[in-house]
């Protein structure tokens, strides 16, 4: 199965001046949106499986505080690790919205991302609103037409709040290290869910593996508004061959993004969309989270 699903048609990408950034005013307004207050989470462990060699896998849910509903929490924590570690947490492929595999079947080889568990950080895998075990009538969309762009920019928010749920609930337990916490978006949430940066301080750093810009997201919920707000170091690592996402997006966010110059990095290797080069993938990634991490 294709973790990052089949290609989309896209419709034609709007000229440059769809896009124009919010004033300092304006985005004030446009940030009261995603404000959260505190919320009892009544974590809940549904089930704890150390059957692996590398990891202990455990099923959390959560309450997220909107439409009542329940947020299931994947966790893949290393085997023999001591004290406190630090959390990835990965904003995955279009498949994941689309045709998911059964929730309890979720594996981390299927991206490659065991090495992240193997190096001692526990990967977090949340079934965020329109995913998993979550998906909706809205599936995944690119939107085109007013109810599409309304019906995005509603599960953009629901994003943001499963984000900060979730870090609330890892900074509560006492095995999870509340200071080192990255951010992982790969392929459709790397090109969809760089926007949560925007409003979620606690992320020490983060990678996009086969992301970047999308000029197929309206301008109101689209990071090429928001990309000079967001501080966030970031590692982007491309592929100069992709056919989903041309080099071109990932220089653009490059660019655009407000992350000083020292602490953005953009890398690109002779390969198409996924996979990337492992061994190059693996060095950049975990010498990236090392470079962040508070000691």
């Amino acid at each position: 199965m294709n973790p990052f699903g089949n290609p989309i048609n896209r419709p034609p990408p709007p000229p440059p001046d769809y896009y124009k950034p919010m004033t300092d005013e304006q985005f004030k307004i446009y940030a009261k949106n995603f404000e959260l207050g505190f919320k009892a989470l009544n974590a809940k462990q549904l089930y704890e499986d150390d059957s692996h060699p590398s990891w202990i896998k455990e099923r959390i849910q959560v309450e997220v505080g909107y439409d009542n509903e329940i947020m299931d929490i994947l966790i893949f924590k290393p085997k023999n690790s001591f004290g406190k570690v630090s959390s990835v947490l990965l904003y995955p492929g279009a498949n994941y919205y689309r045709t998911p595999p059964e929730i309890d079947e979720v594996n981390p080889g299927e991206y490659g991302l065991d090495f992240i568990i193997k190096s001692g950080s526990a990967l977090i895998w949340p079934a965020y609103k329109g995913s998993m075990n979550r998906i909706s009538d809205r599936g995944i969309t690119f939107p085109s037409n007013p109810d599409q762009f309304r019906l995005f920019r509603q599960l953009l928010s629901y994003w943001t709040v499963d984000t900060s749920r979730t870090i609330d609930y890892l900074q509560s337990r006492d095995d999870m290290d509340p200071n080192n916490i990255f951010y992982i978006g790969m392929s459709y949430g790397g090109l969809y869910t760089p926007h949560v940066l925007l409003f979620e301080d606690r992320f020490n750093a983060a990678i996009l593996y086969v992301g970047g810009a999308n000029r197929f997201i309206p301008p109101m919920s689209d990071g090429m508004n928001h990309y000079p707000r967001i501080k966030t170091p970031i590692l982007f690592l491309n592929g100069n061959q992709d056919y989903l996402v041309p080099p071109l997006a990932p220089k653009l966010m490059y660019d655009q993004i407000g992350t000083p110059e020292e602490d953005k990095r953009l890398v690109f290797y002779d390969s198409g969309h996924w996979p990337l080069p492992r061994n190059q993938m693996i060095k950049e990634t975990l010498a990236w989270i090392n470079k962040y991490s508070e000691q």
